[in-house]
């Protein structure tokens, strides 16, 4: 793979934005993380941008553009992580049966190491979540970054340790050198621009793999821990865009 390094910063055409990371990671960008991508998880994800690799923590960051419009933010006082997170466990229970029905592995939704949150200066939702068996555990840390066009999702998935030996430093500067470009940064809406059809609540709900509310969606969650891929966004209506969330759960888990 062509992995890229130095002190110059990479122009994003696809999303009109801006990435610099540290000098020392090694980044993936185009077809090369498309491919990468492919290679590791045995699927493909066309939203991918880049990858990106610290050697520090050995956390690598798969990077994604969603052009779905402009995301409103005005809900977040929709979101309740203690109910996001008694579906995830009920939904997980349910499915386990069904994964070990077919000869896959069963494992749990631990809880939260990081709780959703937003930071509504930088247009930032994230969290981190505990999955396990009684052999590992592992975490997926996702966080979304909104622009005027659509939004970018950053994904850490990877075992305990290595979240802990410098995954959320890794995280956050990614997070920190990334920038979208003059007039398509959020704040750069115009009346006229195209509007998501879920404000920033729904969409970490999706990604999180629930619903506002009370039950799962439609099912999902029985249905994405056989696809075993880590979710991220279920298009509204959620039958035009499910597989495209299912595909990614538990992605390189």
């Amino acid at each position: 793979m062509n992995w890229l390094s130095g002190p110059d910063g990479y122009q994003i055409e696809t999303s009109h934005s801006t990435i610099n990371p540290p000098s020392s990671f090694g980044v993936l960008l185009g077809k090369e993380a498309l491919r990468y991508e492919f290679l590791l998880n045995g699927d493909e994800f066309p939203d991918t941008e880049m990858v990106i690799y610290d050697p520090a923590s050995k956390a690598e960051i798969a990077v994604e553009f969603h052009r779905e419009g402009f995301v409103k933010d005005n809900d977040w006082s929709d979101v309740d992580p203690d109910d996001f997170l008694k579906q995830l466990k009920e939904g997980q229970h349910q499915s386990n049966k069904k994964r070990l029905a077919n000869g896959q592995e069963a494992f749990d939704v631990i809880g939260w190491v990081e709780r959703p949150s937003y930071d509504a200066t930088k247009h930032v939702a994230r969290y981190v979540l505990e999955l396990g068996t009684e052999q590992r555990h592992w975490i997926n840390a996702v966080a979304v970054k909104l622009g005027r066009e659509g939004y970018h999702e950053f994904i850490l998935a990877g075992d305990m340790e290595q979240y802990q030996n410098g995954g959320p430093a890794a995280l956050a500067s990614i997070l920190d050198n990334h920038s979208y470009d003059p007039a398509y940064r959020y704040a750069d809406f115009k009346q006229g621009d195209k509007v998501a059809a879920y404000g920033i609540a729904g969409l970490v709900a999706a990604v999180a793999g629930v619903k506002l509310g009370k039950g799962l969606l439609a099912g999902g969650l029985a249905f994405l821990a056989i696809a075993g891929k880590k979710l991220a966004i279920l298009i509204v209506p959620l039958a035009a865009g499910l597989w495209a969330g299912v595909k990614r759960f538990f992605r390189r888990s």
